[in-house]
């Protein structure tokens, strides 16, 4: 067993695959991956191999996951280019807004043995070269019982990933290509990295937003999942009632979330007129996930002079360095949850993860709270940890255990 450990290893996951599809080493008769994300950058760097490899009479299939626009319709078209008649290409697409397809999966095989990739390395280039990544090698050798049961078991796993008797699976040819692409389930790279205006429209009166269209649904739901137990309760202050939703005995120890331009623009730029207020825009949907996180609803005032705002003022956090004064408030006419601080929209930049941690046992601070800029090292992790969409809008937002 070898490990690769990117940055750090000389050779990065993105040379083994390299390695394995040409003709260098052993020469396998199938490659299979289920990744979550693929894109063009990472597909370009496997083109030639990947033609190669097919061309040699290899099979390929693939599972591949097509959640918070991860992967990009150039890398399933080059895909299908690719691979063609040679091999197959599945998606993995669980409608479930809390459920992501997220494994990385390499395995190759041959007559008598395997070579097993597991990791954090999608197909991207992020995740094949620049990312901060793991990955686990494994070289089978399937004489021996426990490599041959673990091979299967593998098998197995990408065998369920990739089997459309699950409403939640598809197999990839153009027709569907073209429905995900009309149906907005996939788009192209340069789109996706383009926000969405509707953002800005989130905080403008009820009469001057448009209800979200409805779309054909192309996947149903998957294999059965056991849940936590979920049970509504009623908080009533002064005749106002406030209905919560919580995970029972469920802990969150951080939240993260992109940062969208309302949350870090001023408003108005013409001379004279006023600067918005500076307020971060939690989804009331985050609040009410894990109500405990927030101190909701034990540590909130309601509001004398507007009934049903609850307010929790001079929450402390601490952010580069400094201890700052944070408030918390939350109304009933209003669709998110709201975090009132210069410091924090001054932090950030649109594109932006903020991350904010609960601290434990601290008396300087309740929160950490750490900005992630667009471009570093550490914003794929927390990307992928952003798995839930508010409606009508490319903000993500998710916690960590």
């Amino acid at each position: 067993m070898k490990i690769i450990l990117q940055p750090f290893n000389e050779h990065h996951l993105g040379d083994m695959l390299k390695t394995a599809l040409s003709e260098q080493g052993q020469i396998w008769n199938s490659f299979q991956a289920a990744v979550a994300f693929a894109k063009q950058s990472g597909v370009a760097h496997l083109q030639n191999e990947l033609q190669g490899f097919v061309n040699r009479g290899g099979y390929i299939r693939m599972v591949i996951g097509i959640d918070q626009y991860g992967t990009s319709i150039e890398a399933l078209s080059d895909l299908l280019s690719i691979i063609g008649d040679k091999g197959e290409i599945w998606i993995n697409h669980e409608p479930n807004k809390y459920i992501t397809f997220h494994p990385k999966v390499y395995l190759f095989e041959a007559e008598s043995s395997a070579l097993l990739i597991v990791g954090s390395g999608n197909l991207t280039e992020g995740g094949l070269y620049t990312n901060d990544e793991a990955s686990l090698v494994y070289e089978l050798d399937l004489s021996k019982a426990d490599d041959h049961a673990l091979l299967d078991e593998v098998k197995e796993a990408i065998n369920q990933w990739g089997n459309d008797d699950m409403d939640s699976v598809r197999k990839l040819d153009k027709v569907l290509l073209q429905e995900l692409i009309e149906l907005d389930y996939v788009r192209s790279e340069a789109k996706t990295q383009t926000e969405d205006e509707a953002e800005i429209e989130r905080d403008r009166a009820s009469k001057d937003r448009t209800s979200p269209v409805s779309r054909k649904h192309l996947f149903g739901r998957g294999v059965s999942r056991r849940r936590p137990t979920r049970h509504r309760t009623r908080v009533s202050r002064k005749e106002q009632a406030v209905e919560i939703e919580f995970a029972e005995s469920e802990q969150a120890q951080g939240f993260v979330m992109t940062l969208m331009r309302t949350d870090v623009g001023t408003g108005q730029t013409t001379p004279g007129t006023s600067r918005r207020s500076p307020e971060i825009f939690v989804p009331l949907a985050a609040r009410k996930m894990y109500p405990d996180f927030w101190g909701w609803p034990n540590s909130f005032i309601e509001d004398p002079a507007k009934p049903g705002k609850f307010d929790r003022s001079g929450v402390s956090m601490r952010i580069g360095g400094e201890v700052i004064r944070v408030n918390m408030m939350t109304w009933p006419d209003k669709h998110d949850f709201r975090l009132r601080s210069e410091a924090l929209r001054s932090a950030g930049q649109e594109g932006d993860i903020l991350r904010i941690e609960k601290t434990r046992n601290s008396q300087d601070f309740a929160y950490y709270v750490e900005i992630i800029p667009a471009g570093t090292s550490a914003y794929e992790y927390f990307s992928d940890l952003c798995i839930n969409r508010t409606p009508n809008s490319q903000r993500r937002w998710g916690y960590y255990g």
